[in-house]
């Protein structure tokens, strides 16, 4: 090959060798920017819980997303067919409608990233005392010593953000927890609990057992009880075979525990 040949061979590498210099010395390569790139400090999750449903005495549902975005794709799902459908077999039961994913994440730089897959857990539990299906609370005078059963159904469904459309929806096995009701106690599941709702005195003290293999929580939808007054209630994580206790000493309706001044 003649040196004349040669010569614009030499100047392109020349140039990238330049160019590559230039970058190195300004430490913008991408394997220098993600060597100065910390996870835990450049980018956080961007968490806006908004509540959608609570349950009301005609319609037991809750429904919330985690981010503004979740709520989209909560919004997809519901127009779906099979959704709905599901939905209607649900009737009667306790709802629960859970838009989380995606997870948004936000960069120093305020820049705001998600993935386009949405995830909605559709969560319903119902029960039974003595064979019988249990919907309207009663005291634990009228439960003690009678089989509890806890049935719960869960279904996964998958959107696609940017197609506006449900993709797929997987549904897991029956999950059921038997246990024999014992007075101001309630066992904690899989997400699930035995008496689901219960009626109390005030100042009741009820203790929350986990038969589970997880750690599992107690947390209130806090409402306003009759002094006009907001409680909150959150165990903490409650481990295997361990218990959590507490004082429901004002009126009102915390959570799931209906606290009135006479059982029925």
């Amino acid at each position: 090959m003649k040196v004349k040949e040669l010569v614009p061979l030499i100047l392109i590498v020349s140039v990238i060798l330049t160019i590559g210099s230039i970058l190195i010395f300004m430490k913008i390569l991408p394997e220098e920017q993600a060597k100065n790139f910390h996870a835990l400090s450049d980018i956080s999750l961007k968490t806006d819980l908004r509540v959608i449903r609570t349950p009301s005495p005609g319609d037991d549902t809750f429904i919330y997303a985690i981010n503004p975005v979740a709520e989209r794709a909560l919004n997809i799902a519901q127009k779906d067919a099979r959704v709905q459908q599901i939905l209607k077999e649900q009737n009667g039961r306790a709802l629960t409608i859970a838009a989380i994913q995606p997870t948004v994440l936000e960069g120093k730089d305020g820049k705001i990233t998600y993935s386009p897959v949405g995830q909605i857990i559709i969560t319903s539990n119902w029960q039974y005392i003595d064979g019988k299906l249990y919907s309207i609370p009663v005291s634990f005078n009228a439960l003690e010593n009678k089989t509890g059963e806890s049935h719960q159904h869960i279904w996964n469904v998958f959107v696609d953000l940017d197609k506006l459309t449900v993709t797929g929806i997987s549904e897991e096995s029956e999950r059921v927890m038997r246990k024999t009701v014992e007075p101001n106690l309630i066992y904690s599941g899989m997400n699930m609990f035995m008496p689901e709702t219960v009626k109390v005195n005030t100042g009741s003290i009820i203790k929350w057992f986990n038969s589970s293999d997880l750690p599992h929580n107690v947390v209130g939808i806090y409402k306003k009880t009759s002094s006009g007054s907001q409680v909150e209630v959150d165990s903490g994580f409650i481990y295997p075979n361990g218990s959590w206790k507490y004082n429901f000493n004002e009126l009102g309706m915390k959570g799931r525990i209906i606290v009135s001044s006479s059982q029925q």
